[in-house]
């Protein structure tokens, strides 16, 4: 027989109350011509933020950013504040991860396969990824403090399951510029269940330099 804590029956409780609640909200993100914009960071914050979401929160997977072909698979990850992420190299070369970034600042220096600990990301916001071997290699992790987070999908929309209420909806990516990274939408979901968002400016040119040909391939 399973014996459960107080404090699990009540996180437990909690859960089943959002969930009972819960409602389905679509979020959709376009471009200045009406386009959609896929693999753009959503996330929702409640306006009455809670002890109870902190509650909820308490328990993170181990996530990962993994290297295939070169390049930071996914290119774009976003996960909870206090989570840990794995940085696994599946390419037959080595790679050299790092960050100077202020969110997050480290460095797993010339490696294969997976290093022996996972990194703790514990303060929000934008975390560029780089290789110190393979300098087109471009990486992001984007820490938020919100159950509700995710990518948009190729149809530039992305669905959540939340409590009815009010939210500050908040995007983001790499190639927004900083008047878009800093606008705050707010949505009431009790009055509607599909919310359009448009950037207010035109994204940044795509970075690309991708070598075939690598000096340094024999690491």
């Amino acid at each position: 027989m399973i014996k459960l804590t107080k404090r699990s029956i009540f996180v437990l409780m909690i859960s089943c109350c959002f969930a009972a609640q819960a409602k389905n909200t679509t979020i959709r993100v376009l471009d200045l011509d009406n386009k959609p914009l896929p693999n753009i960071v959503v996330f929702l914050e409640s306006v009455n933020k809670s002890k109870v979401i902190q509650e909820v929160l308490s328990e993170r997977p181990i996530a990962t950013m993994d290297q295939v072909n070169r390049q930071f698979l996914p290119h774009i990850l976003v996960v909870n504040k206090d989570t840990k992420i794995d940085f696994p190299n599946s390419d037959m070369i080595k790679h050299h991860v790092y960050s100077f970034s202020s969110a997050k600042t480290f460095e797993i220096k010339l490696y294969s396969d997976k290093p022996s600990e996972p990194q703790l990301f514990e303060q929000v916001g934008e975390v560029t990824l780089g290789c110190n071997i393979h300098d087109w290699m471009l990486g992001y992790v984007y820490v938020v403090d919100t159950p509700w987070f995710g990518t948009t999908d190729l149809q530039g929309n992305i669905n959540f399951e939340v409590p009815e209420g009010k939210y500050a909806l908040k995007k983001w990516h790499p190639l927004f510029q900083e008047s878009d990274k800093s606008l705050s939408q707010e949505i009431d979901t009790t009055k509607n269940s599909r919310f359009t968002v448009q950037i207010k400016t035109a994204m940044k040119p795509q970075y690309s330099a991708y070598e075939e040909d690598d000096e340094l391939d024999d690491y």
